[in-house]
């Protein structure tokens, strides 16, 4: 596969600048593709210096470690990883051996919450500050001390605790200096790139470093980054702003514009689609205008299935699926209900998320003394009318979505699994981790997929049908203007993912 036009400038202002680039990458254009072939091969070719590749998760490091594998022996000393195994190696080579425990900071606030109603009562919402703090940089770039800069993240993320905001906050600072004193034993995910910043420790070096994703960092990601470049070193940092939809993670909503600012970095397009058919893709620009299907394109379609019970086994039976397809939602529950629908008429499924059944299963285990689930479910009820009126009226979008969805998509496991005579918690457990499950690093789904479009992101299905968009997008529940934008965003996602046709089914 030669280059194109676009994905040409990229490499020319590689070979032939001295500038930092933002490259905007829209969905199926080649990115990764332009990074190792492109990029890679163009500084490694030209001897143009020492690069490193900083992948956002584990699945992206690991391909771009096979690709430039298969480059040949002077690739290798390109270097690649996560950015938290990045941040992780360094602290390592500075203090020495470290554990890894992800419950370090819920664990310190389950401690004082034995004698502390403050932290019993608020011990979510100081964990979630403590988590954000240290994404944001808290204590590198501003005092633990300093108020003001944990009252500006607390309402950027709508966090609330019903009147007790400076008591949480003041809590969080405390807990927050409880864990930094220990990273030099244990450390949690946040710690693995927050630690080596706060105490200013040697990391690698590099002429080019490459950040994919670029739209979904944080400010301690940057950082990192920056801390990685040599002296005159240029940061390549390719993204789509319009897939930027980690916001409620912590990811800052308009990182390719904070790059840009501080780099001076040029800006550069791809934003011709190998991906998505014509059809596809004029609909997409309905939301991204800029987007273009490539020459060679076939038509494809989209289509509606309207004024149906998407849940109905007629519509999927029809439509004759096959693992090469998929079902996005914005929510769990329509994708279970859907699920249990087609396994009813003996269609091969499974829901995408495995890291969404143990939340689930978190959820239904949270009452140690219920094991029925017909006691499950009375507590569920109470639980989910407490919960979302609490968040709803602290305006916490994100926390009153997820609370109303794993609640609805319980009582849905449940109500099927009491049809089936099974009647205990441990019943649930089991058929959770059956029904939720990832299709393995390298291998394509054997089964008919159903995924939120959340997890769907970096993937791609021949046809995807898009379940109750109507319905669901936006959040009701987002009403900030970063919010709102990250839900069209993922409509825009949602979109993106089809290579042949997309159906709405509303």
């Amino acid at each position: 596969m030669a280059l194109n036009a676009q994905q040409t400038a990229v490499v020319d202002a590689i070979c032939n600048g001295t500038e930092s680039i933002n490259v905007i990458a829209r969905a199926g254009c080649g990115k990764t593709f332009v990074l190792v072939e492109g990029v890679i091969k163009a500084i490694v070719d030209n001897r143009l210096g020492s690069a490193i590749i900083m992948a956002f998760n584990k699945k992206a490091a690991v391909e771009f470690e096979t690709r430039i594998a298969k480059m040949g022996a002077a690739y290798t000393a390109v270097d690649s990883g996560t950015v938290h195994s990045i941040g992780l190696r360094a602290w390592k080579a500075a203090a020495g051996r470290i554990k890894v425990d992800g419950y370090k900071v819920a664990n310190l606030i389950q401690d004082r919450a034995r004698s502390d109603e403050l932290y019993a009562t608020y011990g979510n919402v100081i964990r979630q500050l403590v988590s954000l703090a240290k994404q944001s940089g808290i204590g590198i770039t501003s005092a633990v001390e300093d108020f003001a800069a944990w009252n500006e993240i607390y309402e950027h993320h709508d966090l609330d605790a019903n009147g007790a905001t400076v008591e949480v906050i003041e809590a969080a600072q405390k807990i927050f200096n409880e864990s930094a004193a220990t990273i030099n034993t244990v450390v949690d995910f946040d710690d693995m790139i927050w630690a080596p910043l706060f105490k200013n420790v040697r990391v690698g070096q590099y002429d080019f470093v490459l950040i994919d994703e670029a739209q979904d960092t944080n400010t301690t990601r940057r950082m990192l980054a920056l801390r990685m470049l040599k002296p005159n070193g240029r940061l390549i940092a390719v993204g789509d702003d319009r897939q930027a939809i980690y916001g409620f993670t912590g990811a800052d909503a308009d990182s390719l514009d904070l790059i840009r600012e501080a780099m001076g970095s040029i800006v550069l397009p791809l934003n011709t689609t190998y991906r998505c058919p014509k059809a596809v893709v004029a609909e997409a620009n309905r939301l991204v205008p800029d987007l273009n299907a490539h020459e060679s394109a076939p038509d494809g379609s989209v289509s509606r299935m309207e004024e149906i019970d998407a849940n109905e086994a007629w519509w999927f039976e029809r439509a004759g699926l096959t693992a090469n397809d998929v079902a996005l939602c914005r929510n769990t529950k329509p994708l279970v209900e859907a699920a249990y629908s087609m396994i009813r008429k003996n269609i091969g499924c499974r829901v995408e998320g495995r890291d969404i059944g143990e939340g689930l299963i978190a959820l239904a285990t949270k009452w140690k003394r219920v094991v029925t689930l017909g006691a499950l479910a009375e507590r569920l009820d109470e639980y989910k009318l407490t919960e979302m009126a609490k968040w709803e009226g602290k305006k916490n979008a994100a926390k009153t979505q997820a609370i109303e969805d794993r609640c609805e998509t319980l009582q849905v496991i449940i109500d099927n699994l009491l049809t089936k005579g099974l009647t205990t918690v441990d019943d649930l457990k089991a058929h959770i981790r059956s029904l939720f499950n990832d299709t393995p690093e390298g291998q394509t789904a054997k089964v008919f997929t159903l995924s939120t479009i959340h997890k769907s992101k970096g993937r791609e299905w021949e046809r995807v049908f898009f379940l109750h968009r109507n319905k669901t997008l936006p959040s009701r529940y987002a009403t900030q203007e970063w919010q709102l934008l990250q839900e069209t965003n993922l409509e825009y996602v949602a979109i993106t993912r089809a290579k042949s046709a997309l159906i709405y089914v509303d």
